[in-house]
């Protein structure tokens, strides 16, 4: 895949995941780890779909309020 590929690709991802975790700051950073932070949050990992897993797990059970200010289920 070249580089102009990668990007491509890795920006559509970011798309995705922050439309289904608007509450989420999310990026892929230089050395291929995907991260997202929120409050203080932090998730690293090398895979997307791991980090959207992660993601889920976390926010199944969040302590923060979302974008709206209403507590998650």
């Amino acid at each position: 895949m070249g580089t102009q590929q990668s990007a491509r690709y890795d920006a559509d991802r970011i798309g995705e995941l922050a439309a289904e975790f608007a509450d989420w700051r999310i990026g892929r950073g230089g050395s291929g780890q995907w991260w997202a932070v929120r409050g203080n949050d932090l998730v690293r990992t090398s895979d997307v779909e791991e980090l959207r897993v992660r993601l889920h797990e976390m926010t199944d059970g969040s302590r923060y309020p979302t974008e709206s200010g209403t507590w998650p289920d």
